[in-house]
């Protein structure tokens, strides 16, 4: 249906960016718009790890990986029924000498008669994942939450 990314380069080593946007914990203080994110499944984050979303335009959502390299990728798919289900959520990160390039990614599906949205929510969503990867640079840069 739409595809939607939004990209910037951090000041700060792959690494450390990875341990920060894959500590999900922390995901409200970058993204006004989620109250909490959750692991729902046993183990380590790896392929078939579950979080449950919980997000105050849309509510509770449920999310599974599909993709996961460390320090590289990771890709998971909404899994709740509704309008975004088999919609698809990435980041990836490329290391550019010392400072990382972060890309977060919206593949989404949208199913019944929500396609007729299609581009009042792709344009929401791309908004959103621009401030979204605005908040994690801020933040790895300066320390200040949005």
């Amino acid at each position: 249906m739409a595809k939607i990314a939004a990209s910037t380069l951090i000041e700060r080593p792959a690494d450390v960016i990875w341990r920060f946007v894959t500590d999900f914990s922390r995901a409200p203080e970058y993204d006004p718009n989620i109250i909490s994110v959750k692991q729902t499944s046993e183990g380590p984050l790896a392929v078939g790890t579950d979080f449950e979303l919980t997000d105050k335009k849309v509510g509770k959502a449920m999310f599974r990986t599909i993709e996961y390299d460390p320090d590289r990728k990771l890709t998971w798919v909404v899994t709740s029924p509704g309008a975004f289900e088999g919609s698809k959520h990435g980041i990836i990160l490329e290391d550019v000498g010392g400072k990382a390039k972060l890309t977060i990614t919206w593949d989404l599906k949208l199913g019944g008669l929500y396609w007729l949205l299609g581009p009042y929510l792709a344009l929401g969503m791309k908004k959103s994942t621009g401030a979204e990867v605005n908040g994690i640079k801020r933040i790895l840069e300066t320390g200040a939450p949005f």
